[in-house]
């Protein structure tokens, strides 16, 4: 169904007279503001007039890649639009908060002094600029009257905050190893990380590099090697059970062998094998995860209409069979796997002793396919394992390996909860690709090999209070009635990252936005409110907590629509939505059309309303929390010549990664989308229950805890790329 002409598109004649009176009183002259203005000719000339108003710049919409007539639908006053165009085009400051962020700022880790910063400058942008800022509020009621809070909503608080400090790490050779005094010399500067919130070092730690011992003798003949040494961790091999990969998943196995020591526990209390689980294991392709990943499905057949079991990916993640069932002639076995970011159906075949099927990842996220074979359930062995042995000979820390020569920071398991009467104790770090093959191929050659890390962490006692900010035009006529534009100024904090990209570039579009409607004195006639969110790395913790205030009040439904730049430095490039929204969305993004060209891709930067059958949005920010309550929210299209993944929680997350007329452009499509569905007729229309995502994507999800959405990025000036991010949240704390 293509979008409705004029005479489809039907209003009672009071809403429409309404409309146009609402948003066109700051213009002056009373005319009606639609979205164009239609041509009074007729036959030929009226085709051509058409064909004309399909060349000039904000004459048209762009609908399925195509360019078509604008909807005749009352949008906002065409003096204000220009005026916004005109303040985006030719006075837009939204790399000035960007460099702020990035720079004077930096990366802004949920409860960290420097997101608190954040917050609280990004308020007083909002307040400079004339937007009106609300008490201090909170998911639990909080109120106050200290003014240094206005501006701020609480959702939650931490127990302990964590501050990263300057990270340095260093590959040594030995000069004179037979002096007292010996001196090093620098081989190379590592790119590595360690998770938030995990332990840090007193100081530049400096030792010899061993290779994790593989069997007994290995470890008999380096005991004496292991004390004040780093431990380089081999990769994972793929297919291997029980190889602990992840540095979440090790920090947290060394947290329960210290624990053990504590209590005085030993490794002979390990439970014994269930002799109704049969154990497939293999690999995996596609998705986000690496190919070749290892999967461990461990799975009870023993009623087919309810299987029970588990399935660990990488070593890691390990997640609980739902709704399981098994037929025994098909060898079909069907389960689900269930978290805050959303809902994996799993279609698997048994053949003998072979396995083999796939997963579709929520909201269009890709597809995994999986490939293993049953293999025997070996009985715990007794007496300590080999990371025991090897951590009771007191190493400096350990090294693991990147998969490449991207290293990804995330969260240690339970952040939120840490007790700092006890805190761990084991430095984890995880070097990129190339750093870990110059010290093993060094240590292969039998030259001694040096590392040196100095980890500044910081902790603080809790509890500290998370906020999120928000400030907002009040709407002239219907302020009760709202459009949501946002972003999250919280990001992850793993060396070398400014947090530009993710979000940083969101953020700073949020508040250009904000100061271009103020400049072109917009007055809609919805409020417009500015959210920057914070927690979205750990599970849209900020937004999910907002819902839930809204719903309780009964605010809710008062929600047009809610739009969301999460997707880097790319431009906002278009809008999925179904059929019933695209004449609104076609009419509200049409201004900017023809406005942005790129030199660089040798095109206008234009925005695409793609209407499909089902609501489907990428899943993994913000915006899903209140998709969860059936309230629209947009996730938009990041087109353009960046690729997600090269910044992606990862070490190159810097400000020179940041594409100035992408962002200029996105930052003015936030105020032209959000002043005109501010002015339209009614509220964004909602999607039937038909249209609403079912099954995985009907939930979607926040981020779990040291989740955090993944797509792929490569530097500035990449081969073009309309990025999505698959909502599985993997890789983020581990």
């Amino acid at each position: 169904m293509r979008h409705p002409t004029a005479a489809s598109v039907l209003f009672p004649t009071a809403m429409v007279l309404a409309a146009l009176a609402g948003c066109a009183a700051d213009s002056g002259n009373g005319s009606g503001a639609t979205a164009s203005t239609p041509g009074s000719s007729t036959g030929t000339e009226t085709a051509t007039a058409a064909a004309t108003d399909l060349e000039r710049a904000g004459s048209y919409a762009v609908i399925d890649g195509k360019k078509e007539p604008i909807p005749q639908i009352p949008m906002g006053d065409p003096a204000t639009i220009a005026r916004i165009i005109d303040e985006g085009k030719n006075r837009n400051r939204v790399m000035d908060h960007l460099t702020h962020l990035s720079i004077d700022i930096g990366p802004r880790l949920t409860g960290s002094s420097n997101l608190e910063t954040a917050n609280r400058w990004t308020r007083d942008q909002f307040e400079a600029w004339g937007l009106s800022i609300p008490a201090f509020g909170g998911v639990d009621g909080q109120a106050s009257t200290d003014s240094s809070l206005r501006g701020l909503w609480q959702w939650g608080q931490i127990a302990v905050r964590f501050d990263r400090g300057p990270s340095t790490g260093k590959v040594l050779a030995i000069r004179n190893p037979e002096s007292d005094t010996p001196e090093y010399r620098t081989v190379r500067d590592m790119e590595f990380t360690s998770l938030a919130w995990s332990p840090g070092t007193s100081g530049p730690v400096r030792g010899p590099v061993v290779k994790m011992p593989e069997n007994e003798e290995q470890l008999s003949g380096m005991k004496d090697k292991v004390k004040d040494s780093w431990v380089l961790i081999k990769p994972t091999p793929g297919g291997r059970r029980g190889i602990i990969s992840g540095a979440g998943a090790r920090l947290s196995l060394y947290n329960d062998i210290r624990k053990k020591w504590k209590t005085g526990e030993t490794a002979e209390t390990a439970p014994a094998v269930d002799k109704d689980v049969t154990r497939y294991e293999g690999t995996l392709i596609g998705g986000q995860a690496r190919d070749g990943m290892p999967f461990t499905l461990d799975v009870k057949l023993v009623d087919p209409t309810a299987v029970t079991g588990t399935i660990s990916l990488g070593g890691f993640r390990t997640s609980q069979i739902e709704g399981g069932t098994f037929d025994a002639q098909t060898g079909e076995l069907k389960f689900r796997t269930e978290s805050q970011r959303g809902t994996r159906e799993y279609a698997l075949k048994i053949e003998g002793d072979t396995i083999k099927g796939q997963t579709e990842l929520p909201d269009n996220g890709g597809t995994i396919a999986y490939s293993g074979k049953k293999v025997a359930i070996e009985e715990p062995k007794k007496g300590p394992t080999m990371e025991e042995k090897v951590l009771a000979l007191e190493p400096a820390g350990w090294i693991l390996p990147s998969s490449s020569d991207l290293v990804t920071t995330g969260g240690v398991p339970g952040w939120d909860k840490l007790d700092m009467s006890n805190p761990a104790s084991d430095v984890i770090v995880t070097v990129r690709q190339s750093d870990y093959d110059c010290m093993n191929s060094r240590i292969a050659d039998g030259t001694a090999v040096f590392a040196e890390f100095d980890l500044q962490h910081t902790f603080t006692n809790g509890p500290i209070p998370v906020y999120n900010t928000i400030a907002e035009i009040t709407g002239t006529e219907l302020p009760h009635e709202v459009v949501i534009v946002s972003g999250h100024l919280d990001t992850w904090n793993g060396p070398g990252s400014q947090g530009t990209t993710d979000n940083g570039t969101g953020s700073a579009v949020t508040l250009e936005a904000a100061r271009i409607l103020m400049a072109a004195k917009a007055k809609p006639k919805r409020t417009i409110r500015f959210i920057l969110w914070t927690g979205e790395e750990q599970g849209l913790l900020g937004a999910v907590a907002y819902v839930k205030a809204l719903k309780e009040r009964g605010e809710l439904d008062n929600v047009s629509a809610v739009f969301v730049d999460d997707g880097g430095t790319n431009y906002e490039g278009g809008l999925p939505c179904v059929e019933s929204m695209e004449p609104y969305l076609a009419a509200a993004t049409a201004p900017v059309n023809g406005h942005f060209y790129s030199e660089t891709d040798k095109k206008f930067l234009d925005v695409n309303i793609h209407p499909g059958q089902v609501f489907t949005q990428v899943m993994g920010s913000d915006h899903n929390a209140f998709m969860r309550e059936r309230i629209p929210g947009f996730f938009w299209d990041e087109s353009g010549r960046a690729v997600y993944n090269y910044t992606h929680h990862t070490q190159h997350d810097k400000l020179d990664q940041a594409i100035p007329e992408y962002l200029r452009q996105s930052a003015t499509c936030a105020a032209v989308t959000a002043y005109n569905l501010a002015c339209a007729p009614e509220k964004l229309p909602r999607p039937t229950e038909t249209e609403w995502p079912q099954g995985g994507r009907r939930r979607g999800g926040g981020g779990g805890v040291g989740g955090g959405g993944g797509q792929t990025q490569t530097p500035a000036g990449a081969s073009e790329s309309s990025t999505q991010r698959p909502a599985d949240g993997a890789g983020a704390s581990n």
